[in-house]
């Protein structure tokens, strides 16, 4: 494994990084807040607004973003947006807790709905549960 150039060191000052390998940065990370639920939002056409409509508000707090390795995101005003890469940037937004639980319940209640469906229970009028005949000729 290669080492870090010390010489290189004394020249800049600086002290010797810790080498990241690809894949295992932590770019898109934020400190919890209890109570609510926060993740990372492209800020890309109608996207912050669809979440804002659904609940979510913009979190306009000083915070760190992302592993120390990786360097500060950036702060526009008083959000905070970091790059995600390909010119594009990302908002912090947050829901309480409540919201968010009710939100995955009606996920979940949905796909247990049609999961249901696919395991119909047999009934007098289609004792295998389904309904339509199959011949093999």
């Amino acid at each position: 494994m290669p080492e870090i150039n010390k010489l290189d060191q004394v020249k800049t000052g600086e002290q010797p990084r810790k080498r990241v390998p690809l894949g295992t940065r932590n770019i898109l990370t934020a400190p919890k807040r209890p109570g609510f639920v926060r993740r990372f939002v492209n800020d890309k056409g109608d996207r912050v607004q669809a979440f804002k409509d659904a609940g979510y508000s913009i979190v306009e707090e000083k915070l760190q973003v992302g592993d120390a390795k990786i360097g500060k995101a950036e702060q526009l005003g008083s959000d905070v947006r970091p790059h995600v890469g390909g010119g594009q940037m990302a908002v912090l937004m947050e829901i309480p807790e409540e919201y968010y639980n009710a939100d995955k319940k009606a996920a979940q209640d949905k796909i247990t709905l049609t999961e249901n469906e696919i395991r119909r229970k047999p009934n007098a009028q289609n004792p295998d549960g389904l309904s339509g005949q199959i011949s093999i000729s």
